[in-house]
């Protein structure tokens, strides 16, 4: 990851804004979209009511979850060119096999770092559901890309930002299999091939993304069969979205 001037991407609607990637000098607002959209409105983390204002220790452990997700430099953002701002992010993981005797990163970082039962619950439903399917088995691969955590501003949904996000997660991607675009890249990962990009959709919006740009499904799993803190998690989340998908955009 680079201190400041990530690299560009690409331009969205005639230059307005900026696809780059995430550096040291912007991750705290990059962050911060997490605090102002993400948290307060994604499906599972207002299942887990990390949402609620008392909740704040759980915002702030996936926020250090996505912090050190960003030190593998595969983590992207738009910015909006006329004000500088951050208005939309996606933090994206480098995934491989642990060796022999070691956790994988989420389980890792949840049993070491995080203490609120509402941020546990968040990432033991990641944990559970990516594990329903092996998919480095399924593709015969040892590493892939997964697209952790991607929010916009409300002030600028409806604008596609999301969409690029994602499309712009596959091209670099695609570029790391190639084994290009090493430089920003932790120097511990360089040597690893992802194969393909995965994700949780947990949105109806996300689950219209990730088709539009061929993502394909792999697992579709119910809120229904969730529960925290006395409810089912679809008692919290609006019926607009039902169901969780995990995909995979295979190179």
């Amino acid at each position: 990851m680079r201190v400041e001037n990530g690299r560009l991407w690409g331009t969205l609607h005639d230059g307005q804004f900026e696809v780059r990637s995430v550096t040291e000098s912007d991750l705290e607002e990059a962050l911060d979209v997490l605090d102002r959209s993400f948290f307060l409105n994604e499906s599972v983390c207002i299942a887990c009511e990390i949402n609620l204002p008392e909740n704040k220790q759980a915002r702030l452990e996936l926020r250090e979850l996505c912090r050190i997700t960003a030190l593998d430099g595969v983590s992207l953002l738009v910015k909006e060119v006329e004000t500088g701002r951050v208005v939309s992010v996606s933090f994206n993981k480098i995934q491989f096999s642990p060796p022999p005797g070691e956790d994988h990163f989420f389980l890792k970082f949840r049993n070491e770092s995080v203490k609120s039962p509402q941020a546990r619950r968040l990432m033991d439903f990641m944990i559970e559901v990516d594990a329903r399917i092996d998919v480095c088995a399924m593709y015969n691969m040892d590493c892939f890309c997964e697209l952790m955590f991607l929010a916009t501003l409300p002030s600028h949904e409806r604008l596609g930002l999301g969409r690029s996000l994602a499309q712009f997660t596959i091209d670099l991607t695609r570029e790391l299999a190639e084994g290009k675009g090493l430089e920003d890249i932790h120097q511990e990962l360089r040597s690893k091939k992802p194969d393909a990009v995965t994700a949780l959709w947990t949105s109806s919006f996300s689950q219209k993304v990730g088709k539009a740009i061929n993502f394909k499904v792999l697992n579709t799993v119910s809120y229904s069969e969730f529960h925290f803190n006395g409810k089912r998690f679809e008692e919290r989340i609006s019926p607009l979205h039902k169901f969780c998908e995990h995909v995979i955009y295979k190179l």
